[in-house]
């Protein structure tokens, strides 16, 4: 029989599917955001998309936040970040009509850390409150 793990479905299965339809929206090849005539609007594009990828991730591993080792996991966590974006922009080379570009992975990696440092932040802020009412 099976047994339902709340902790895989709520927490480590978003940033799995997520990570999925990132790579799986890098192989379509006409697949263009709106533009708005804003220059350079897909940065930002990338860089929201990273950030949601990063606020998934680091939600995933609660237990991480406890951990007398939590730098060496957050090193990890920024760094697997890095490595998908890159991963992503090396997919985009091999498909038609699709852009690689290494700005496109900095706005990638600035939204990636830019969404683990803000949950690192509210992670910190949560722990101060919850031991101020304690």
């Amino acid at each position: 029989m099976m047994r339902f793990d709340k902790n895989f479905f709520f927490y480590k299965l978003p940033p799995l599917l997520y990570a999925g339809l990132i790579i799986f929206v890098s192989t379509i090849p006409s697949a263009k955001p709106p533009g708005f005539d804003v220059p350079n609007i897909d940065k930002f594009y990338h860089s929201l998309e990273y950030c949601v990828l990063a606020l998934l991730i680091f939600r995933a591993f609660p237990e991480v936040y406890a951990s007398n080792k939590r730098v060496v996991f957050y090193v990890i966590l920024f760094c697997f970040g890095l490595a998908y974006g890159a991963i992503d922009e090396t997919v985009q080379y091999f498909v038609p009509n699709r852009d690689s570009s290494v700005f496109d992975w900095m706005a990638d990696a600035t939204g990636y850390i830019l969404g683990g440092a803000l949950s690192v932040f509210l992670r910190a802020k949560l722990a101060r409150r919850k031991a101020e009412s304690s």
